[in-house]
């Protein structure tokens, strides 16, 4: 490895293994040497230097206090929750990195298992994923929604805006929070995530990818007719 790779393998550690924000950082640095120079220039006020996005908020889990504008959130820390949090708290977030999510404090129905849809769907979409490897990488349940929509959902699901059922690839991601995440739904007084989930992530017209939370299963199933709990998540900006 040349010494050219080296500092793009540091830039690449550094901006958390985000190749666009390691970019940034490279330009950045590129123009601090031309503005810069060993004999000590000092650049005029006249001088534009980029500007780097930050992230100043760590990963971890967040309690979100939704129903107003801008959305109030705060990092979770086990065995802190008052009544007036839980009176607040609208949902429960994880951030990873340039991921994050935010889950709902409920199931939908009750917490009863209900089928997704009830249309049959004749919209000739072509974003269905029938195979575990493309099911896997899906990470647009927003998307996925808007076409489940326009099947039929299920009337009992009730989706607030901004809120969508998850992928494959986000039901995924919250599992590898669920211990945490289910510490503070249950300090909260939410459901906890356990059983069989619906994705919005569809297998073909008929079906859809189901996940089974406590072995990690994947299965398709009948929209209209097979039956799993559903879990409204939306975005989080971590």
């Amino acid at each position: 490895m040349n010494q050219k790779e080296i500092t793009r393998a540091a830039l690449l550690m550094a901006a958390q293994g985000d190749p666009k924000k390691a970019a940034e950082i490279e330009a950045y640095l590129a123009a601090e040497t031309q503005q810069y120079p060993a004999g000590g220039y000092v650049p005029g006020p006249e001088t534009v230097r980029p500007t780097i996005q930050t992230d100043v908020h760590p990963d971890g889990i967040y309690l979100v206090f939704g129903g107003q504008s801008p959305v109030i959130y705060e990092k979770y820390v086990p065995g802190t929750v008052t009544e007036e949090m839980k009176e607040r708290c609208t949902g429960v977030a994880v951030k990873l990195g340039c991921k994050s999510i935010c889950v709902s404090l409920y199931n939908m129905a009750d917490g009863e298992e209900i089928t997704l849809t009830v249309g049959k769907d004749t919209t000739g979409w072509d974003g269905y994923k029938d195979n575990t490897l493309d099911a896997g990488a899906d990470w647009d349940g927003e998307g996925n929604t808007r076409h489940l929509k326009a099947v039929g959902l299920n009337p009992e699901i009730t989706l607030l805006d901004g809120q969508f059922i998850p992928s494959v690839a986000q039901w995924r991601f919250i599992c590898l929070f669920r211990k945490e995440l289910n510490q503070a739904l249950a300090e909260l007084g939410g459901d906890e995530l356990s059983g069989w989930y619906w994705t919005s992530t569809e297998y073909g017209a008929t079906t859809a990818w189901h996940v089974g939370l406590s072995y990690g299963h994947m299965d398709n199933c009948t929209k209209a007719s097979d039956r799993g709990r559903v879990r409204a998540v939306s975005a989080f900006i971590g």
